[in-house]
């Protein structure tokens, strides 16, 4: 969803990714490489922006004076370009979490229309994806549990973990209803 922010006289259009990439930057100044990476390792369980739509928000951020670059040289690699957020955009981010209509979470899965449309493939094809993916949400479940034993005693983590909790209990619910998918269509076969 977009938000309006007053720019002067004119008025700009934010995506979500932009007030994300400002929430990243709240953990500390980064690259847009290490900004990607975060991203991956955090929001990405729930908002997937890509790589060169962080670069974009980047360019975005700095023209509004939310954020700052600075060059760092490097030795043994190029020089690369380094975010921090501002004053500025600490209060926009503030103002945007506070006050930005609250949506409801989407499923979109091209998974899930290939079950809805089930009937118009054949049942032993349908059973090897649901298999599939119920053993890679098995995989995220382990990877969800890792972060987890890392964060949860760490009070400045507090409200990362509440996110992933939530992450935790859909993954187990996702793999509950892949279990029953799985069982019902085996019997669906038997009869």
């Amino acid at each position: 969803m977009a938000t309006r922010v007053n720019q002067g006289l004119e008025e700009k259009e934010l995506p979500t990714t932009s007030y994300a990439v400002l929430g990243l930057l709240t953990f500390g100044e980064m690259s847009g490489y290490d900004l990607a990476k975060v991203a991956d390792q955090s929001i990405a369980f729930f908002l997937t922006p890509a790589k060169s739509q962080i670069y974009s928000e980047l360019r975005r951020l700095l023209s509004l004076g939310y954020a700052t670059e600075r060059e760092v040289e490097q030795d043994r690699r190029p020089d690369k370009r380094v975010y921090r957020i501002t004053d500025r955009g600490r209060r926009a981010l503030r103002e945007w979490l506070e006050t930005a209509e609250v949506e409801s979470a989407e499923i979109k899965s091209p998974f899930l229309v290939k079950v809805f449309f089930g009937a118009h493939m054949s049942k032993e094809a349908l059973l090897g994806q649901v298999k599939e993916m119920r053993r890679r949400d098995a995989e995220q479940l382990q990877v969800l549990k890792q972060i987890e034993t890392l964060i949860q005693d760490q009070d400045e983590m507090f409200f990362p973990n509440l996110t992933l909790r939530c992450g935790l209990a859909h993954t187990r619910a996702v793999i509950r209803w892949e279990d029953e998918v799985i069982r019902e269509l085996d019997r669906r076969e038997e009869s």
